[in-house]
């Protein structure tokens, strides 16, 4: 869960960095941002992902080979596929915002580090569990992540509503409006891997009722 979490955010990150070094663009983000965010989106969450109850269903399991890597084929096909979609979106209102007035504002990096900040908290759902979606092990099963995510949240509205670290951050505030657009736009990533895990639950369901009709003829 703490790889999944932070390789994501590591790499969706600097695949922003790449491509708009890549195509000329300003960097979407200033240091003291990217700083914020790996101290503190990436800290705290990452640790209280590493303290999540153990799933029930962990003693009907077969033994985990040793051999095999930690990183397998399906943590690296949802590292990617989750960073895809943090990458289009924080990069879609950048772009959209700087081509409002045709250069980079306080406004355009607010809304980028927000949208990417928040991507990172809906992400951090999706890491609690590999196959289990967020409504069967509980939104309250881990009182850490809630306090570590909910303090990243809080500390996020921190910094773009106190005139002190809209100063030191280079922030500004946001409308509700676009408050609720990021939150509509960042939920994405965690309704993809929603729908992703129920497909690969269904589909290995499938292949164990097979398996059990193959050995019965």
């Amino acid at each position: 869960n703490f790889l999944r979490y932070q390789l994501t955010t590591s790499v969706s990150c600097m695949i922003i960095i790449i491509i708009c070094t890549f195509f000329g663009y300003p960097l979407p983000l200033n240091p003291m941002q990217i700083l914020w965010i790996n101290i503190i989106m990436d800290g705290p969450p990452a640790q209280s992902l590493g303290v999540e109850p153990v799933d029930e269903d962990v003693m009907r399991q077969p033994p985990r080979d040793p051999t095999k890597p930690i990183i397998n084929k399906r943590m690296i096909v949802s590292i990617i596929l989750s960073a895809i979609i943090m990458v289009i979106g924080t990069l879609y209102v950048f772009i959209s915002e700087m081509t409002e007035d045709g250069k980079v504002t306080s406004r355009d990096t607010t809304m980028t580090f927000t949208t990417f900040v928040m991507f990172q908290v809906f992400n951090a759902l999706n890491c609690r569990s590999e196959k289990k979606s967020v409504f069967q092990i509980g939104f309250f099963s881990n009182k850490a992540f809630l306090f570590a995510v909910g303090g990243s949240v809080v500390g996020q509205f921190v910094l773009i509503y106190w005139k002190l670290m809209e100063f030191v951050f280079e922030t500004e505030s946001l409308s509700l409006y676009d408050i609720v657009f990021i939150f509509a736009l960042t939920s994405t990533v965690w309704i993809f891997d929603e729908l992703l895990k129920m497909f690969l639950r269904i589909r290995e369901a499938k292949q164990a009722k097979m398996s059990v009709i193959n050995k019965s003829i």
